[in-house]
């Protein structure tokens, strides 16, 4: 059985925000020993938050304690405890007040990860912020939803979820420092949302205002979801050649030549007459007709899966998405998630067991003597470039999910040479553009260095070996096979570089039966069953943030931080496969097992300036709230309305709009937009890294150039001699 990639690492889960449990969840899962602690005694009554109602899901895997905080004994031997792990994960904005000895030994810990909703100098008052209140007040629920109906709440904890993968990379990265000071990791749910904005942000840039678009695509169509006779399907028709094989499929080829749909640009204009060209067709189809159909002809299709779908999906269970175990507490079976990220040589420690959970005094017993940490680090300096300062990243990416884990990996202190084709990565093109480039692609690649090579060529191909040879990390998201044609297999490039860390994000996974599908962040969202918790009047909705592809990006951040601690302590690199459809579906956790109260997801109301979350503190999740004066809130603004609902005893906040986030005093005062040169001197705004580390802090320095602009400096500090290669013209 191949090993584990974290190894002898013990962490202390005392955090009370679903945030806490999940990032200490996926460090279990990548073989950390992990002790979560359970309120005992006086304080032992279930409470009525997510946390507790989930028990099962986010407790499998762990070792239980049971504390009674009022007990001397048992703080005593929770303090042991502490004092031999090697992390604890609390959630400051949310927990209980400790006494002394604990806040000390918590303090004294060699990392202490604080997962809140602002951060960890935020206000009293912003403890109270739920998920679906964080989806409203930094702007994700402004995304998602039709542009003719109000914004949407997604059921998913998306917010939770994304804090969650960021403190576990975060974790991770602050065990690198060989230094005797407590490591401070601070992610705020805020900072991660306002870092998912980046397909909205480009239009706020150029001064316009972004808006919702519901499941279309602002540059291409027709690209929707469309009932069949038996659910949902998802068309992304992404070029004028899928459009001529869709007229050919509903058998409606004169419609190519239509004047109303000759270019893509004319398709988006008449977005409304092209959905109205496939409905009928998709109608009197099956789902799966229509998917097998579309997909035969090379067009983008993907089914909307019920959560009870997808959890029969036969690809998700072959690459062991789910554990089914039985919880102690209900003796009922639950499914818990599996498998997340597969290395060739690391695999996944998948849970075995659910924990009844022990008095802390009866596990001090088996408390360890913390032990060094250096191996979990490995060639890194005592200077204040960042805690990955000597880790070389080669990212061959397009739009999101490579892009993203390099651009913060850049953040974090590794040097990043992004390989392009000599007419560079796709996003480039997407609009807008000022000065000929592009607000997206400059927003998803900061802290990189651009070389263009083609691999068609044998100067091409050199180029990318040399890179390889001297590289620590290799991240991209190219269709499983597709560096293969051209020599390139995992095995190619493990002969390569032997120490390599390579990373390949794909939809669906390498090896997959569905490896050669086209995988949209749409056709994700509707497998993973995001978009069935994500309804406006009954229809399923898309997250309006491209969310499967951020995640994708967000789990190859912590993969290739997770292989880079495994190299540490073996001397080996390896492959890593990561699907986006593995980790989408892991955000649908909470909605996986019946009988389970979901998360409240609030309400949304109007005012005369915009829509407002409402959030009922008391009321169990789903059940309906005392908002009959939600016609007199109408009248009121947003703010006047957060007043009035606050006198009622209910939480409330505005549904800020994406322009409204980018200018918002908290997105200054955390510095999650920062101006930043690029070579030619030129100022870009640019996303800061949520990742908060002390007292190495990540730093955003620089924009992305023109393709090929950095090759020199690149052949220089890596010291490669090859004078023939040239930047394009």
């Amino acid at each position: 059985m191949a090993d584990a990639f974290l190894d002898n690492l013990t962490v202390v889960e005392l955090g009370d925000r679903l945030a806490a449990g999940l990032c200490s969840g996926l460090l279990q899962r990548l073989g950390a020993r992990v002790l979560v602690v359970e309120p005992a005694g006086a304080d032992a009554t279930p409470a009525a938050d997510s946390k507790h109602r989930h028990r099962a899901l986010l407790c499998a895997g762990k070792e239980a304690l049971q504390v009674d905080f009022a007990d001397k004994r048992d703080v005593d031997a929770l303090v042991a405890i502490i004092n031999g792990a090697d992390a604890v994960i609390i959630s400051s904005d949310r927990d209980r007040a400790y006494g002394e000895p604990l806040v000390s030994a918590i303090a004294a810990a060699p990392v202490v990860c604080d997962l809140t909703a602002f951060g960890d100098s935020a206000q009293s008052a912003d403890e109270a912020y739920t998920d679906a209140m964080m989806q409203a007040f930094a702007g994700l629920m402004h995304t998602t939803g039709s542009p003719d109906g109000p914004p949407t709440t997604s059921q998913v904890p998306i917010t939770e979820c994304s804090t969650a993968v960021f403190g576990a990379a975060g974790l991770l990265c602050a065990l690198r420092a060989r230094t005797p000071a407590t490591q401070r990791v601070d992610v705020a749910m805020f900072d991660a949302a306002v870092s998912m904005l980046s397909t909205f942000l480009p239009a706020h840039f150029a001064g316009l205002s972004p808006q919702r678009i519901g499941n279309r695509h602002p540059s291409m169509s027709p690209w929707n979801a469309y009932p069949a006779r038996d659910g949902w399907v998802l068309l992304c028709s992404a070029s004028n050649d899928m459009w001529k094989r869709v007229c050919r499929v509903i058998g409606r080829d004169e419609l190519a030549q239509d004047a109303r749909f000759a270019t893509m640009p004319d398709r988006v204009k008449h977005a409304d007459e092209a959905d109205a060209v496939m409905l009928p067709w998709v109608r009197e189809h099956r789902v799966n007709e229509c998917v097998e159909i579309f997909t035969a002809a090379g067009v983008p299709c993907g089914p909307v899966y019920t959560v009870p779908e997808m959890l029969g999906d036969s690809n998700l269970a072959a690459r062991g998405a789910f554990v089914h175990l039985k919880d102690p507490v209900t003796q009922k079976e639950v499914t818990v998630p599996g498998r997340l990220i597969k290395g060739s040589r690391a695999d996944t420690s998948v849970p075995a067991e659910i924990p009844r959970g022990e008095r802390v005094t009866d596990a001090v017993s088996r408390a360890r003597v913390r032990k060094s940490r250096e191996h979990v680090a490995d060639s890194i300096d005592s200077s204040d470039d960042g805690v990955l300062a000597g880790i070389r990243v080669v990212e061959m990416g397009s739009y999101t999910t490579a892009p993203l884990a390099a651009r913060n990996l850049g953040a974090l202190g590794a040097y990043v040479v992004k390989l392009e084709p000599p007419a560079g990565e796709l996003s480039r093109a997407s609009p807008p553009h000022v000065d000929g480039q592009s607000y997206f692609c400059t927003l998803s690649n900061s802290d990189k260095r651009c070389v263009a090579a083609d691999l068609q060529t044998d100067e091409g191909k050199a180029l990318f070996v040399r890179l390889l040879a001297q590289a620590d990390v290799f991240v991209e998201n190219m269709k499983p096979g597709a560096l293969e044609r051209f020599g390139f297999s995992p095995a190619q490039i493990e002969a390569i570089n032997p120490r390599l860390v390579y990373c390949s994000v794909s939809g669906f996974g390498a090896g997959s039966p569905l490896a050669a599908r086209p995988a949209m962040d749409s056709t994700i969202q509707g497998m993973a069953g995001i978009m069935d918790l994500t309804r406006q009047d009954g229809v399923p909705c898309k997250v309006g943030i491209s969310i499967a592809d951020i995640l994708g990006g967000q789990f190859a951040l912590l993969a290739v931080l997770a292989g880079l601690a495994y190299r540490a302590r073996t001397g080996k690199g390896q492959f890593i496969d990561l699907a986006m459809l593995d980790v989408s579906a892991w955000l649908t956790q909470f909605a996986w097992n019946p009988g389970v109260d979901r998360h409240n997801e609030g309400r949304i109301v109007q005012c005369r300036d915009g829509h407002a979350c409402v959030v009922d503190a008391s009321a169990p999740a789903g059940s309906a709230s005392p908002m009959h004066d939600d016609e007199s809130v109408a009248a009121m603004t947003r703010a006047d309305a957060v007043g009035h609902y606050a006198a009622r005893g209910l939480r409330c906040v505005a549904v800020n709009s994406v322009s409204e986030v980018a200018m918002h005093v908290r997105t200054g005062a955390r510095e999650l937009i920062v101006p930043r040169p690029s070579r030619d001197g030129k100022t870009w705004p640019l996303l800061a890294c949520p990742i908060r580390l002390h007292p190495r802090a990540p730093q955003v320095r620089r924009a992305i150039g023109e393709v090929g602009a950095d090759l020199a400096e690149v052949l220089r500090d890596w010291n490669i001699e090859c004078v023939t290669f040239t930047a394009p013209a």
